[in-house]
């Protein structure tokens, strides 16, 4: 596994890259000023007035009522079915089916491991373009839809996750305008190889309201939305109005499907089910994009509800390295917007059932104009006491790596002020960015020219990042907020609404990459992993992964692969420095689960002291654990070694000398005992 920093680096200049391919950047002035048509879409170049409107769809979809804020669909269902022997089910709402394929019924749900399948005889055979599942299962499972479009038989899969659930979604070509006729069949499928029981308790078609066109907006007294409904419904569009300088319309770079403001994760890299993407030749990893790929090949949207200055997408989102491959995940977009911000509430929901890997996320991927070309943010230990920003008026492109640590701002372990902004300097005018429980900013410029156009090549980025390692079917959940003015007005409102959210999700499956707070003093003798923050002292040198369990209250050690698994300290950051002389002793209290491929192991332990500043062959000393499930503490006699001596420098944990891919190690606490 790559350090924090190397991988950050390396995932700075290939997503950059990829994110500016066919990007032609225009040469204008900072003060140049270009009048834009406000209602419309330059990059479309229709009429965006009313984006609901075309010959056949004069109106955009009415919100529910005065106040209403788009949400999730939900419907509180009656779960019961009658299910007759030879495999008839009625629901309680009167729809009948004929069921099969699975391997029994118990108390109104059908045990099913693969290819249950549900059949409808003529009940579903007029017009629609949407459709809802009302359903109850144990595990995530896929479905497959078949129904005709244009006279031909389609066959449509959706991902559906575990609990009771309402499922909605739009039909293929629902953005066209394309209708579906006879629902005839569903074939659910569990997504991971095991049992489940199900219950289908409802199905509804009907005809849905059509965005005629690509762009759909909201709007209040301070601002006017807009997604790009035919690239995932990411953020393509952001209005100030009340903004006073002239020739700027919309705030968000819209250059490409890689620009916007929208989700975007890592994953795996090739795995022997899974392919990797490319890049200019680069292997690219499992990448869901809002936008679509690299190739320009749009996400699918999945679902659409309109609220009172608020709207919610669902989309499925393409595999950026990869050409037209639709990734096996969901995102969910909630976007509201408030008196003076605009909130949005992320989710993410991975089906692959793969093991990923850890890596920097973008919290989201953030595009704005080169016309704002000073960054701004927080990096001191004293959060939201109007102390001095760090601001960075020349960034340079954050992909190329001798500009990455001028690119990367790094968050304290105190600093909850995680909000960055980027402003045009000599009119203190910009945007700005908040969310919660972020551990970095990368940050930087493309081609400045100062451009105000949202289409030009030319642009400005940043990605509030956290070391976050996808774990199929857990969702990932997170809030931010954008607002904009003066720096000052932005630190204002972020502050007078920095709870609006904690986004503990990002500190799920997670490494910290916050560094110590400014003039603390820890001594490193004793360290208790007893946190996600206290774990970020063990740094998985290679082929390990290393995370909190919030049961065992320890750092868990996951073999990635069988070969010389090993983590390492940094006792160097120890405040005051140790010295060998001062210990004579190892303790590490341990447990190794009974369900390990191994009873017994063996560890070693690399002593980096004096000169010694990495691991060296014969200055090193071996012991014994034990795999019983039972917590233990070895202690390691380590002042007769005659090179343990002078400063200690580092620590390399062997852990097991020979182990099985999926193996672990939990550890409470190493300490330095006198």
């Amino acid at each position: 596994m790559k350090t924090t920093k190397a991988f950050i680096a390396f995932l700075a200049i290939l997503l950059c890259l990829s994110m500016l391919a066919g990007c032609v950047p225009e040469e204008e002035s900072p003060e140049q000023t270009t009048t834009a048509t406000p209602e419309r879409d330059e990059t479309s170049g229709e009429d965006t007035t009313n984006p609901g409107s075309s010959e056949e769809d004069t109106t955009q979809p009415e919100p529910e009522g005065p106040g209403d804020v788009a949400s999730k669909p939900s419907i509180n269902f009656d779960k019961t079915l009658q299910i007759g022997n030879d495999g008839a089910v009625v629901t309680a709402t009167g729809l009948a089916y004929q069921i099969s394929g699975h391997k029994s019924v118990s108390d109104g749900v059908f045990q099913m491991n693969q290819g249950l399948k549900v059949k409808f005889d003529g009940t579903f055979a007029d017009e629609f373009n949407r459709i809802t599942l009302c359903f109850v299962s144990s595990a995530p499972l896929n479905c497959t839809v078949t129904y005709k479009q244009n006279g031909k038989t389609v066959q449509d899969v959706f991902y559906l996750e575990a609990g009771t659930q309402t499922f909605c979604a739009l039909t293929k070509g629902y953005l066209a305008g394309q209708k579906a006729t006879e629902l005839s069949e569903i074939t659910f499928d569990t997504c991971e190889e095991k049992n489940a029981d199900f219950a289908l308790c409802d199905v509804k078609t009907e005809v849905y309201e059509v965005f005629a066109q690509d762009v759909y907006y909201i709007q209040n007294d301070a601002y006017k939305l807009g997604v790009r409904l035919s690239w995932g419904g990411g953020i393509c569009y952001l209005k100030d109005l009340n903004n006073k300088i002239g020739g700027i319309d919309n705030l968000i770079n819209q250059a490409d499907t890689g620009r916007l403001v929208q989700q975007s994760y890592y994953g795996t890299y090739a795995n022997g089910e899974y392919a990797n993407g490319d890049y200019n030749g680069t292997p690219w990893p499992y990448n869901p994009v809002q936008g679509g790929d690299v190739h320009g090949n749009a996400s699918r949207i999945i679902d659409i509800v309109v609220g009172e200055a608020s709207l919610y997408i669902k989309a499925q989102p393409q595999d950026w390295g990869h050409d037209g491959k639709l990734t096996i995940s969901y995102m969910e977009n909630l976007y509201v917007l408030e008196e003076n911000y605009v909130r949005v509430d992320n989710r993410f929901v991975d089906f692959s059932g793969w093991e990923h890997r850890y890596a920097s996320q973008e919290l989201p991927a953030f595009y704005t104009l080169s016309y704002f070309g000073e960054f701004s943010c927080y990096t001191g230990s004293k959060p939201w006491q109007d102390q001095p920003l760090t601001t960075a008026k020349n960034l340079n492109f954050w992909g190329e790596a001798q500009y990455h640590d001028d690119c990367t701002f790094r968050m304290r372990f105190s600093n909850t002020e995680t909000w960055c902004a980027w402003t045009n300097g000599t009119r203190n005018y910009g945007i700005g960015l908040y969310t919660p429980n972020v551990d970095t900013f990368l940050a930087g410029r493309h081609a400045y020219n100062g451009s105000k156009k949202a289409e030009d090549g030319a642009t400005n980025y940043v990605a509030p990042l956290c070391m976050l390692k996808l774990v199929s079917f857990e969702p990932i959940e997170y809030s931010y907020m954008m607002t904009t003015g003066s720096l000052e007005q932005i630190r204002s409102t972020f502050k007078a609404n920095k709870d609006f959210a904690t986004n503990e999700s990002l500190h799920k499956n997670y490494i910290s990459d916050r560094i110590e707070d400014e003039g603390a003093k820890i001594s490193m003798d004793i360290l208790n992993f007893d946190s996600q923050i206290s774990c970020q002292k063990l740094k998985p040198t290679n082929n390990t992964t290393v995370s909190f369990s919030e049961q065992e209250n320890a750092a868990l050690f996951n073999v990635a692969a069988a070969s010389d698994p090993h983590v390492s300290i940094d006792y160097t950051t120890s405040s005051p420095i140790l010295n060998a002389q001062d210990y004579t002793t190892i303790k590490i209290t341990y447990m190794i689960p009974a369900s390990n491929k191994y009873s017994s192991y063996s560890g070693e332990l690399f002593l980096c002291t004096g000169a010694t500043m990495n691991a060296e062959g014969g200055k090193s000393i071996r012991t014994q654990f034990k795999a019983d499930g039972q917590y233990h503490t070895v202690e390691i006699k380590v002042s007769d070694l005659a090179f343990w001596s002078g400063n200690i420098n580092q620590i390399r944990f062997d852990y097991f000398d020979a182990c099985a891919d999926g193996d672990v190690m939990y550890v409470k606490s190493i300490e330095l005992a006198k």
